[in-house]
């Protein structure tokens, strides 16, 4: 194993075995899970109904019914992309997903958003079986847990939650305790080791920031010009527009200019602000009432992967909704997620160049990261500081972010700590309808570290044969795209 730095009190780990894919195949009218992990239809009845039992919460079966049905379909928006119409606790909403999954088929069914709750409502009751038998003092977290109203603030719960059921696995420890949120400077366990006494804190990073949705929002309304534009036209397209500087400043005229030049020439126009190339989409008759927005058809129409180069794509489209048997009797604007024929599209797939740009949505936030080694060492140097936060495939790994971070505490020298674990993971819907999970553990080794290796590396995921060897810290295993498993 090579060393990233030198010194007998501080390294860097290459990271540990740490990555799995859970896959879950979702045909259009039916959820059936396949996977050598034993994840099931079964399974999936059995998380809703444990966590029910668990933590005295039933499911919601009229809100459920109007969820499917479309009355409500912002209810499960994640809150800094869209406001939910109807504000209920997250672990209802998680419910809600997950049975959904099950109820197919059913009008309205966001299988992007439906991935996250299937694979982390079986991951979630799974962990409250152990703690509920292993740990101490976890009624504080159960109670936060069922009454927690926004997605980030209920999954940083969630992770202290799955992060002790990990620790309450391992064989040389012998106690697990919640310890009491009533002290900014308290870590979240207090672990009993047979070499004593250890503490972990856990750090949650919030899924989108501010500048990933501003960024977002900006780009949707300066590409409305051209989509516009194309619609008049009677064109149907797929636009794939690379900003080389930040979108703001780039006028809408020109976006709409340049594009209806590539449609005009066949080839993608390079300009110093912005790189634009426009295919022309034809007419295709659907023989089948189609799921949209779905991976499949932003594959198959528009080349277009959230496991991909792309930040972003806006859509529009004139279309005709399909509505299943079980919604005809029920009021027209109920919200359909499956169409019957489209008649006009236009897919603006978007991506940033500039490395300032980049650089700003990659940062990890230190002050989170410091305040968890603070809150560790207010009570020994044996810790664990686990962080979680989410990849965004277009804008790749954190490597050099995780580097900068790691210098600065090993040049401040200020922080003892025996273990940092960074939790990465990826969620992903693929073209075939397959939910995925990857998990990366990214690992640093501190003074005040006992051992030679941490008792806990992934929390989320169990390694298996493809992971057991060690990979680049901060980039992981390059895991194959999850359809290719099938094949």
């Amino acid at each position: 194993m090579s060393v990233v730095s030198s010194g007998d009190d501080w390294n860097m780990s290459e990271v540990n075995l740490t990555m799995l894919q859970l896959k879950f195949k979702v045909p259009i009218n039916q959820v059936e899970v396949v996977s050598m992990y034993s994840f099931s239809n079964k399974n999936l009845e059995k998380a809703i109904s444990g966590i029910t039992a668990k933590l005295g919460i039933p499911l919601d079966k009229n809100l459920q019914k109007e969820y499917q049905d479309g009355k409500h379909p912002t209810l499960l928006s994640y809150e800094k992309v869209e406001k939910a119409s109807i504000q209920i606790p997250v672990i209802q909403k998680y419910m809600i997903g997950a049975q959904t999954n099950l109820n197919q088929p059913c009008n309205y069914y966001d299988i992007f958003r439906l991935c996250r709750h299937v694979i982390l409502i079986q991951i979630l009751d799974t962990a409250l079986t152990t703690i509920l038998k292993k740990t101490k003092n976890f009624e504080p977290r159960l109670d936060r847990l069922c009454r927690e109203r926004e997605y980030d603030d209920f999954e940083s719960v969630l992770y202290e939650i799955v992060v002790a059921a990990n620790y309450c696995l391992c064989a040389e420890i012998k106690d697990v305790e919640f310890l009491p949120e009533e002290s900014v400077l308290s870590p979240d366990l207090g672990i009993l080791t047979n070499a004593g006494e250890a503490f972990v804190e856990c750090k949650k990073f919030d899924r989108s920031v501010d500048i990933s949705h501003g960024l977002r929002n900006i780009v949707r309304n300066k590409v409305q010009v051209v989509i516009h534009t194309f619609r008049k036209m009677g064109k149907s397209a797929v636009l794939d527009i690379s900003f080389h500087k930040h979108p703001d400043s780039v006028s809408d005229d020109k976006i709409e200019n340049l594009s209806i030049e590539s449609l005009k020439v066949g080839t993608p126009i390079i300009d110093p602000d912005i790189t634009v190339s426009v295919s022309p989409l034809s007419y295709e008759k659907l023989d089948t009432y189609t799921l949209y927005p779905s991976p499949k058809y932003f594959w198959e129409r528009y080349k277009y992967r959230e496991r991909g180069e792309w930040f972003g794509i806006v859509l529009s489209m004139y279309a005709k909704r399909a509505r299943h048997i079980n919604t005809i009797n029920l009021p027209e604007e109920l919200m359909s997620t499956w169409l019957d024929d489209v008649e006009w599209e236009c897919a603006v797939k978007w991506k940033i160049t500039d490395h300032k740009i980049l650089w700003q949505h990659k940062r990890l936030g230190y002050d989170l990261l410091f305040k968890g080694l603070s809150q560790l060492q207010s009570e020994s140097t044996n810790t664990v500081l686990h962080t979680w936060f989410e990849r965004d495939y277009a804008i790749g790994h954190r490597q050099n972010e995780m580097l900068d971070f790691f210098g600065r505490i090993k040049s401040a020298a200020r922080d003892i700590f025996a273990w940092i674990i960074f939790n990465e993971t990826c969620f992903d819907v693929s073209p075939e309808g397959r939910y995925d999970l990857i998990e990366n553990a990214h690992i640093v080794r501190g003074p005040g570290a006992l051992s030679s290796s941490p008792m806990v590396t992934c929390v989320f995921t169990q390694p298996d044969e493809r992971t057991r060897k060690l990979a680049e810290f901060g980039i992981g295993h390059e895991m194959p795209d999850i359809d290719q498993l099938f094949k």
